[in-house]
This record gives C-alpha cells, structure tokens and sequence, in this order.
C-alpha cells in the first residue's frame, strides 16, 4: 500500500478541497483528523456542484446589473447605500417617460385622429425595448471575450444586425397585418409595420454599441447599459412611431 497520501484535514474550507481536487486530477480526497483517523471524503462530485453554483450566481449578478442594480446590495445593512446606487438609474428611467409624455404631446392631433395608433404604442414599445435588450446581451458576451480581435467583435456586430433586420420585418408585418382587423384602413396599418421595422432596428443597433462605448469609457457596462438602453428604447420608438404617423396619415 502507498504510504504518502494526499489527505485533507477536518477544518479545511471547501474551497481548498476544491483546489487540491484540481491541481491532483483526483476523483476523491480523504479527510482526516488530527491523528490522520480517516473521518470521511470529499469527492469531485462537490466540486462540480459548486463549480455550478458559482456560475449560477455570476449569471444572476449580471442579470441584476443589467436592470441597473447590484445584486449585493441586497446584502448591504444600510438602506441608503442601497437607495444612492439605485436611484440614479431609476432617474434614467423617469427622464425617458417624461420625454416620451412630451413627444406624444407635440404629436397629439395624430393620436387623437388616428385612435389606433395610440392603441398599439404599449405593443410597439415592448417590442423595441425587447429586441434591443437582447442585443445588448449579445454585447456584454463579446466584452467578456476580451482576448477576441476587434475583426471577430465587428463580424459579431454584423451577424446580430442581421438577425434584428429578420426580427424587424418579421415582427412589423405580422403586428401590421394584424392591425388590419380594427378596420381602420391600410394606412394605419402601414404606419404600425413600418414604425416597428425602423424604431427596432434602430434601438437595438444602440442596444448593441451602448455596452462597448460605456466599456470604452471604463464604465461598468454591466450596470449603466440596461437603464440607458430602455431610455433610449423608449425615446426614439415614441419619436419615430409618431413622426412617421403624422407624416403619412396628416
């Protein structure tokens, strides 16, 4: 029988378990007592749980920083920390409804002639916010593969432009073509389908380069990007959506 044994003893942390499992290339490890009486094991089996659990929460972590919150602030004793790095993104927020409050005001005769169109901002909305987010997500991946060239970040740009362009149509024609059954004509359908293919493509085009300007900046793109992108969403969707309304319909 082998005589030198790697062993762990009874009050060493998991994570050192962890790093004797992977610098040994062992499927198991004994745990001893200050005698070496063999108290139990410690097999890769733990290892790869926490390995899991440990990816798990870096995920929930970005997700939470995307909305503009760190996820350890739920952690942080005083309120008021809590309250100082939230709100200024929830002032990002409010800045946006206010601006869209004023866009529709100065666009207000089309809203009140056209009743459809007011009827289907909250769709149009959700869509832009939506489809920008996800390719805010796809931004913040290539920011983690910071080994990668700018050739290979600049393909990845091209190839998610694509897929919004898809997105766009597809997402505008199936929502005009359904606005044809209010009966109000085809022109308020052509304005819904339209508005949505231009204000999705568009946001999610600023979706995509918010994430990489904020990093260029040495901003934390994880928690500014999400609150600016939903600002920006929101903006220039009401803008565009009621610009191209009163320019077909008036």
């Amino acid at each position: 029988m082998s005589t030198h044994l790697i062993s762990l003893k009874g009050d060493q942390t998991l994570q050192e378990a962890m790093e004797f499992l992977e610098t040994h290339h062992l499927l198991a490890l004994p745990v001893v007592d200050e005698k070496n009486r063999l108290l139990g094991l410690i097999d890769v089996g733990v290892y790869l749980e926490e390995k899991i659990d440990v990816a798990s929460s870096r995920h929930r972590s970005d997700i939470f920083q995307m909305i503009g919150m760190y996820v350890e602030e739920g952690k942080k004793v005083s309120p008021w920390k809590g309250y100082r790095s939230r709100m200024p993104w929830i002032f990002c927020n409010m800045f946006g409804g206010f601006a869209c409050a004023v866009i529709s005001r100065v666009f207000e005769i089309v809203l009140a002639k056209v009743l459809l169109l007011a009827m289907f901002i909250p769709l149009v909305l959700t869509l832009s916010e939506s489809i920008s987010m996800q390719s805010m997500a796809q931004s913040m991946q290539l920011l983690k593969r910071s080994h990668r060239r700018w050739k290979y970040t600049l393909a990845s740009l091209i190839r998610e432009w694509q897929v919004v362009a898809l997105l766009a149509i597809t997402s505008g024609f199936i929502v005009g073509t359904v606005s044809l059954l209010w009966g109000d004509g085809i022109g308020p359908g052509f304005t819904i389908m339209f508005g949505i293919m231009i204000s999705v493509y568009l946001t999610s085009t600023i979706g995509s380069a918010i994430p990489l300007i904020l990093h260029a900046r040495k901003w934390d793109p994880r928690v500014a990007a999400g609150p600016v992108v939903l600002m920006f969403a929101d903006v220039l969707t009401t803008l565009i959506y009621l610009s191209l309304g009163t320019w077909w319909l008036l």
